[in-house]
């Protein structure tokens, strides 16, 4: 009885710290799915202008929202799609035309992240040094043209979804397979 009681207390104790962290362990499959993120043998890693689960260059949009709301099939078509809205091509006098992402725009400067170079870099410009922002045509997302498998797509979406909620379910290369 003492044992049981004692036990009990120590549940009671404890339960509540696990509750308090609902982020399970990280899987294997989380695990694999972070290593590409952060280094991919195939091209540019996520993390090269991404940040999930306090790693990476926080450069591109937040892939927090895509990780726990998306599906399998539309974080896969966001990881695919060659033109993005958020990419422009910034024309100067002085450097030509490099594309990038807006950062600050202010009346006498504007700070872009340079998505020419790896990782990207943050150039800060003098507002008369630029002559033109518009749309970029050409800047591919760099996952657009990398065949993954669909266990690494799977990987690649269990680890955003355990980075952005916490969730430890095994994403199944089938249900991406059709996506190749």
């Amino acid at each position: 009885m003492r044992k049981t009681l004692f036990a009990g207390l120590a549940c009671a104790l404890v339960l509540p710290m696990f509750a308090a962290d609902e982020k399970k362990l990280p899987t294997e499959q989380i695990q694999r799915g972070h290593d590409l993120f952060l280094k991919s043998p195939k091209g540019t890693a996520c993390a090269t202008c991404h940040q999930m689960a306090g790693e990476g260059t926080a450069v591109g949009p937040d892939l927090k929202t895509m990780g726990s709301m998306g599906t399998p099939h539309v974080i896969v078509s966001t990881m695919r799609m060659t033109m993005t809205t958020y990419v422009q091509s910034f024309q100067t006098t002085t450097n030509g035309t490099f594309p990038g992402m807006l950062k600050d725009k202010q009346p006498d400067f504007v700070e872009a992240w340079d998505l020419s170079q790896k990782p990207p870099v943050l150039r800060k410009l003098a507002a008369s040094e630029v002559k033109a922002i518009e749309r970029d045509q050409t800047w591919k997302h760099p996952p657009a043209s990398v065949d993954y498998t669909p266990q690494e797509l799977a990987d690649l979406i269990g680890f955003l979804r355990w980075a952005a909620t916490g969730a430890a379910t095994e994403v199944k290369a089938s249900e991406v397979a059709d996506m190749q």
